[in-house]
């Protein structure tokens, strides 16, 4: 008797071993492909937070500052704040602006005299919104009472993209302008 049976494999048992072993490392460099991804857009997101704190930190610090050149009433978006000669005191620019890396000479983050290079892909907005007092209402009430804004919101909004979506890190707080005494 004559055995026909041979031993081995067909073109086709390989190539279906080809193809399983094709379909296995697409899917492992899709996963390390998505890995790197994730990683940039973490990277990207700490900078976008860190861009924000920053501002916000700024921001506080001029509260702090000197009132005869910042101070409180510095406390506002471009063209708001107006001192007692009706000029408009606040320093913040208003609307979307490229991120800078350095201050300028102010000291102050999202003024017009910062400088340096522009971290890309960031962009920063600043609102800073007079709030109401009920116990001493201001301008910011309705109706508008006799005593100065003492409350202000501030938000600090930096846009990013992640890959192709676009994403935002939001910082908010409240300022006050109350001084505390003893009694």
């Amino acid at each position: 008797m004559k055995d026909n049976s041979s031993a081995g494999f067909s073109v086709i048992d390989v190539m279906i071993a080809i193809v399983i072993l094709n379909v296995g490392i697409l899917g492992l460099l899709a996963t390390l492909s998505g890995g790197i991804l994730m990683s940039r857009s973490q990277e990207t997101q700490l900078v976008a937070k860190q861009a924000a704190t920053s501002a916000l930190e700024s921001i506080s610090s001029v509260k702090e500052t000197d009132p005869n050149t910042l101070g409180w009433i510095a406390i506002g978006n471009v063209g708001s704040n107006p001192d007692i000669n009706n000029v408009p005191r606040g320093i913040f620019v208003s609307g979307e602006q490229p991120v800078e890396a350095d201050a300028g000479p102010d000291q102050v983050l999202g003024t017009a005299d910062d400088t340096g290079a522009t971290i890309p892909g960031l962009t920063r907005r600043i609102i800073i919104t007079d709030v109401c007092d009920p116990d001493r209402p201001s301008s910011a009430c309705t109706p508008a009472g006799p005593f100065p804004v003492k409350i202000r919101t501030i938000e600090v909004i930096v846009n990013y993209r992640s890959g192709l979506a676009p994403r935002q890190e939001r910082i908010r707080t409240v300022l006050t302008d109350y001084a505390v005494t003893d009694q």
